[in-house]
């Protein structure tokens, strides 16, 4: 009789040892297959990343040479501008519209309409109505 409680108690150890290598197992498995899509997944992140930080490097530069483009554009703009203000101090306008006003209504009337139509020009809008100046 003592030999079948041996027995028992064996087949008991043996089946319990047995069990927890399947449950080991099993949940080994499981566990590499949830590690297998997170890496996928980071992976995946990582491409994102590495994609979106390219461009904004890229974006970066392309900012960067247009930045360079309008700080040109606004040297010459000043200077323009120091030009003009240079030409009106050097000319009475007062002065000269009342020795002879029509030469100077018609070369501000000229001015005038290039410069609207070069605000025109550069927001890309197109005049409606035509701007009818005297000459």
């Amino acid at each position: 009789m003592l030999r079948v409680y041996i027995l028992i108690i064996v087949l008991g150890l043996v089946g319990g040892v047995v069990y927890g290598g399947y449950y080991y197992y099993k949940d080994t498995q499981a566990r590499i297959a949830t590690l297998t899509e997170n890496s996928v997944k980071l992976e995946q992140a990582t491409k994102t990343q590495k994609q979106t930080i390219e461009t904004l490097v890229a974006d970066a530069k392309k900012f960067e040479e247009l930045n360079r483009e309008l700080n040109i554009k606004l040297d010459k703009a000043n200077d323009y501008k120091n030009t003009l203000i240079a030409k009106l101090h050097k000319h009475n306008l007062t002065k000269l519209s009342i020795k002879k006003p029509g030469l100077v209504e018609k070369k501000i009337n000229r001015g005038t309409k290039k410069l609207f139509e070069s605000f025109e020009k550069l927001s890309g809008v197109k005049s409606s109505t035509a701007v009818t100046v005297p000459k």
